[in-house]
């Protein structure tokens, strides 16, 4: 039975685009302010400034965390897909990682290590880090239990 799916959290993607749009609109107001006789391709020059954020926002959509009752499956790529399932009984330690930033907007990476021979898996930026931590401990906990 699945009990969730999770995404990186959109909060920083959001942060980029606005950032971005401040420094398109700079760049729009600095070339109609300066370059009066420059041609008129030179306006959409300024656009660059989406190229980071839009790639954020496409990396951030094709990785997917996927939490079930006895295993936790992540999933990434576009193109070409990794699929990695851990069985939460096998799983040894979870880390939680938050910069200063992320603990301002709430969010923070997940680590994951596992007994099998691949060790451990990273997951940035997902939102309420801590309770995805807890959520996977306890049924880890309670899966070796069973076993």
């Amino acid at each position: 039975m699945q009990s969730a799916t999770i995404r990186p959290s959109t909060k920083t993607v959001w942060g980029a685009y606005l950032l971005a749009l401040a420094v398109f609109a700079a760049g729009e107001w600095a070339l109609y302010t300066y370059a009066s006789d420059k041609p008129a391709w030179l306006f959409a020059l300024p656009l660059i400034a989406f190229v980071p954020p839009v790639t954020m926002h496409l990396r951030r959509r094709f990785v997917t965390m996927s939490f079930f009752d006895d295993h936790v499956t992540i999933e990434s790529g576009f193109i070409s897909r990794t699929r990695r399932t851990f069985d939460t009984a096998k799983i040894q330690d979870v880390t939680v990682k938050q910069t200063l930033g992320q603990r301002i907007l709430g969010t923070g990476d997940l680590i994951l290590e596992s007994a099998g021979e691949h060790g451990s898996i990273y997951i940035p930026n997902l939102d309420r880090p801590r309770a995805i931590a807890d959520a996977i401990l306890n049924s880890s906990k309670r899966n070796r239990t069973l076993y």
